[in-house]
């Protein structure tokens, strides 16, 4: 028994030395960040560089977490369909105000899961990003998406033409997809974005960090870092509140692991039956995708984030209960050493 045990503590060390190794790497040219990585219950978590606030982040500070965002928008879904509220083939319309336009084509409607798959047709963007949106971003990381509002985005409905059936083709990423899913579940509870988030995954959960821009509390403001479009060169804020579903949260590596960890552990929390519904291609849906997931290797599921100062990647492996998270206050991202550490850690 002895060697057993000295066996596990290797391995514990192994997996530690992983992660410490692959912040370091990650913040010789990064302003700051915070990786974790290891099985559920034992993940290890280590940071590097500065916050934009002259103190080296930590698994309490918040980041923007972009379009990882949209995990959380796919598991409302699911769970909205355990509950009875709709269906994964339910046409969004059903959901949203009445009056409001939803674009169809070849007699097809845009359902739920064509939302959360890609496969919507709609286009990448609720609005036309010109030259000018461009060169503020380019300048400062302005949001693109600053001055557009849920209404706004229902109204811009109207004017939009499906270039493809809802179901055909290969999944196309959609911003405005993912943001009229979110919308659509909280016309059809009556409840916001972030009240859903809340109330039917962070207190399930544990997570008490995890919120969007306007509902941050003062001591999370403190403990938010600053986003850099370089090493040099702070970013603005991007609070997305058009299309929340999209890209609204932040978090902390403290709440994004318990978040992971309910992936890979679904039957520990009380969400399991939606959480598992996610992991899944659904029905006649894209083979890469479940429902908000995109499918790497065998089982492993991921999704990364950026926003204009900020860049977030999570991974999980179902079947080997390994998960893998990575936040950046920078522009500059952390994917190809997060993979690479997902495989070691599962190896």
């Amino acid at each position: 028994m002895g060697g057993e045990d000295r066996g596990a503590g290797s391995r514990k060390g192994l997996h530690e030395e992983l992660v410490e190794e692959a912040a370091q790497r990650l913040a010789r040219r990064r302003v700051g960040l915070v990786v974790g990585g290891g099985p559920k219950g034992d993940v290890s978590i280590a940071s590097g560089g500065d916050d934009g606030h002259g103190e080296v982040p930590d698994a309490g500070t918040l980041f923007e977490i972009g379009s990882i965002t949209k995990t959380f928008t796919a598991l409302l879904l699911a769970d909205g369909v355990v509950r009875g509220e709709w269906r994964l083939d339910t046409p969004v319309r059903e959901l949203l105000p009445a009056g409001v336009e939803v674009p169809s084509r070849a007699g097809v409607q845009i359902t739920l899961q064509h939302l959360a798959t890609h496969t919507s047709g709609l286009p990448r963007s609720p609005i036309r990003i010109g030259l000018r949106e461009n060169l503020a971003y380019l300048r400062t990381g302005a949001d693109p998406y600053a001055g557009l509002t849920e209404d706004g985005v229902l109204q811009g409905l109207r004017d939009v033409r499906l270039k493809r059936t809802p179901g055909f083709g290969r999944p196309r990423y959609s911003n405005l997809g993912f943001g009229l899913l979110g919308t659509a579940m909280t016309a059809g509870t009556g409840l916001d974005y972030f009240s859903l988030v809340r109330d039917r995954v962070c207190a399930p959960l544990g997570m008490v960090d995890t919120v969007v821009d306007d509902q941050m509390t003062t001591d999370q403001r403190e403990r938010m870092a600053v986003g850099f479009r370089s090493r040099r060169r702070p970013a603005e804020p991007w609070p997305v509140a058009g299309i929340a579903g999209a890209g609204a949260l932040r978090s902390t590596a403290t709440d994004m692991v318990r978040f992971l960890e309910a992936q890979v552990d679904p039957a520990s929390t009380g969400l399991g039956d939606a959480i598992r519904l996610t992991q899944a291609t659904p029905p006649d849906g894209p083979r890469r995708m479940g429902l908000g997931w995109h499918r790497a290797w065998g089982r492993t599921l991921w999704h990364n984030g950026g926003t204009g100062g900020f860049r977030s990647i999570a991974i999980i492996g179902p079947d080997s209960g390994t998960v893998v998270l990575a936040l950046v206050n920078q522009t500059r991202g952390a994917d190809p050493v997060a993979f690479r550490l997902m495989r070691r850690l599962e190896e």
